[in-house]
C-alpha cells in the first residue's frame, strides 16, 4: 500500500510539476513572440496593430474590405482584424481588449445578415484561453463568468495552452502566410463563380447580440471613436425585402447615430457572380470594388476612378 501512494504521489507531482514548466513556456513564447496559423490575426490585434482605422468581424470582411484601398484614399492607416467564425459578443471582448493598449481613430465592423439570431451560432471563444490571466480584462471576464468546471480547466496549463506548444513548434519549420502583414486575405478568382442562392427563411434577433452591440457603440463614443457597421455584399437573395436581424441592427444605429451600410443585397454585386469567390465571400476583385464604394462613404472626397483587376 505505501509503495502505491508514493508512486501515486510521484506521478502527481511530475504532472504538476511538468504543467506549471509548460505554463512558464507559453506565457513566456506569448509574451514574446507572435502566434502563428489560426492564433496570428488575434494575436497582433493584442499585441502590435495601432493603426488609425480597424476592421472587426467574421470571415466576410476578412475577403471584403482591403485595408491598402482604405490607406491609400484616406491616407489613414488600417487593418484589417476580421477573424473567421466570430460573433458579435466576440467582437465586444476583442474591441475591449484592443482599447486597453490602443485608441484608434475609427472601427469598422461587418456583420451577415444573421449575425443578431440565435442559428448564427456564438463563434468558439477556445482561442482566447491562451490570453486568460494575460492583462487583458474583458477576456479574463468572460472565463469567469463560465461555469465552474470551465473556470477548473483553465487552471491547467496543460489544457489551456495544449493548441500553442504545438504550433509553436509546427511554426519552427513551416509558416502560414495566408494573412498579409495589413490582415487582410484576397480570395483568387474561382474557376467556376458561385450561382446565386435564394433564401426563404429567416433568424430573429436575440437580445444578448443586440445588448453587445449596444455596448460596443457605447464603448466607441466613450473613446471618442468613430464606429461604422457594415453587411458586406454576399450571393444570397432573400425573399423579404428587410431581415429581422437587419432591422434590428439598422435601428440600434440610428437611434445612436452610427452610420450603417446595408450592402449584403447590393445590386451590382447581387448581379455580377464575377465578383465573388463563393456565396459569402467576395474574391479580389468584388473586395476592391467594395472597398472603394464604402471609401466614398466614409471619405466623401473620395472619388472612385480605379479599375478592378482583370
Amino acid at each position: 500500500m505505501k509503495k502505491v501512494i508514493i508512486f501515486l504521489s510521484t506521478i502527481i507531482l511530475i504532472v504538476a510539476v511538468t504543467d506549471y514548466t509548460i505554463g512558464i513556456c507559453c506565457r513566456y513564447y506569448i509574451q514574446s513572440h507572435e502566434l502563428a496559423g489560426r492564433y496570428k490575426p488575434l494575436d497582433r490585434l493584442l499585441k502590435k496593430v495601432d493603426t488609425d482605422i480597424i476592421l472587426i468581424g467574421n470571415s466576410v470582411i476578412l475577403n471584403a474590405i482591403n485595408p491598402q484601398i482604405i490607406s491609400d484614399s484616406t491616407s489613414l492607416t488600417c487593418y484589417n482584424g476580421g477573424i473567421t467564425g466570430k460573433s458579435i459578443e466576440f467582437s465586444e471582448i476583442l474591441i475591449n481588449s484592443i482599447l486597453q493598449r490602443h485608441t484608434p481613430k475609427k472601427i469598422i465592423i461587418a456583420l451577415r445578415p444573421e449575425e443578431m439570431g440565435a442559428n448564427a451560432g456564438d463563434g468558439i471563444f477556445d482561442v482566447l484561453k491562451p490570453y486568460y490571466d494575460m492583462g487583458y480584462k474583458s477576456i479574463d471576464e468572460y472565463f469567469n463568468s463560465t461555469s465552474k468546471s470551465e473556470k477548473l480547466l483553465l487552471q491547467s496549463n496543460l489544457l489551456r495552452y495544449n493548441t500553442i506548444w504545438m504550433r509553436a513548434l509546427l511554426y519552427i519549420f513551416f509558416d502560414n502566410h495566408d494573412y498579409s502583414e495589413n490582415g487582410f486575405v484576397a480570395q483568387e478568382i474561382p474557376a467556376i463563380f458561385p450561382q446565386i442562392q435564394h433564401i426563404t427563411t429567416y433568424d430573429l434577433p436575440i437580445k444578448r447580440k443586440t445588448d453587445a452591440l449596444q455596448r460596443i457603440i457605447e464603448k466607441c463614443k466613450q473613446g471618442g471613436i468613430e464606429l461604422y457597421i457594415s453587411f458586406p455584399p454576399i450571393l444570397l437573395s432573400f425573399s423579404k425585402k428587410e431581415l429581422p436581424c437587419v432591422h434590428a441592427v439598422d435601428s440600434i444605429c440610428k437611434a445612436n447615430s452610427v452610420k450603417c451600410f446595408i450592402d449584403y443585397n447590393k445590386e451590382e454585386f447581387l448581379h455580377d457572380p464575377r465578383l465573388f469567390y463563393d456565396n459569402y465571400h467576395m474574391n479580389k476583385n468584388g473586395a476592391a470594388k467594395y472597398t472603394r464604394n464604402l471609401v466614398q462613404r466614409i471619405q466623401p472626397s473620395y472619388k472612385i476612378d480605379a479599375p478592378c483587376q482583370k
